[in-house]
């Protein structure tokens, strides 16, 4: 009798480290496979507070960034600059950042953009037709241009987009919160 017990704790032993070893190979599978990787399970995320709403994003390499805003604040606005950077300082929010060839400059942005409230508008195109104006790198937190990423490797950071209300001529700064991977 006490043969049988052992047979029957072996048996149940022996399933069951069987179904965790298979389980353990499979898991280490997807992990090489890249399936479960974390830099690939991360969400490219854009919120803006209440107001304004991040329509679409993309993050180039070399961190050129496409953005498209919407904005509901009930105004038209006049965007007046961009700011894609990892740095939270008060400097990096009250100046917009763009770029000319290889190197970033605090300039102003072009004033002819405006959207009116409840509408949506392309406010950084790496493609602009207006040459270097609106054009917008993410930067790292020393405000510098980061060299070419891999595709698929992760930036957090913010988005400040300076603009002035139009019938008021107040000036407001909106942050946003900005996770991406670069893509192509």
């Amino acid at each position: 009798m006490k043969m049988r017990k052992g047979q029957t704790a072996m048996e149940y032993l022996m399933t069951y480290g069987w179904a965790i070893l298979i389980i353990m190979i499979v898991l280490a599978v997807l992990f090489y496979l890249g399936v479960l990787n974390p830099s690939t399970v991360t969400p490219n995320q854009c919120t803006f507070p209440p107001g304004f709403t991040c329509v679409t994003n993309k993050l180039q390499p070399n961190g050129n960034l496409y953005l498209v805003v919407g904005q509901g604040t009930g105004k038209t606005i006049r965007i007046m600059g961009i700011n894609c950077t990892q740095n939270t300082s008060m400097e990096f929010q009250t100046q917009g950042r763009v770029f000319w060839g290889n190197d970033t400059y605090s300039t102003d942005y072009d004033p002819n953009i405006s959207i009116s409230s409840g509408n949506q508008m392309v406010v950084a195109n790496p493609d602009s037709p207006f040459g270097w104006i609106n054009k917008t790198r993410c930067t790292d937190a020393n405000g510098a241009v980061m060299p070419d990423q891999p595709i698929g490797g992760v930036y957090n950071g913010r988005i400040y987009i300076n603009y002035t209300e139009s019938d008021t001529g107040v000036k407001r700064i909106v942050v946003g919160s900005y996770t991406a991977k670069y893509e192509v």
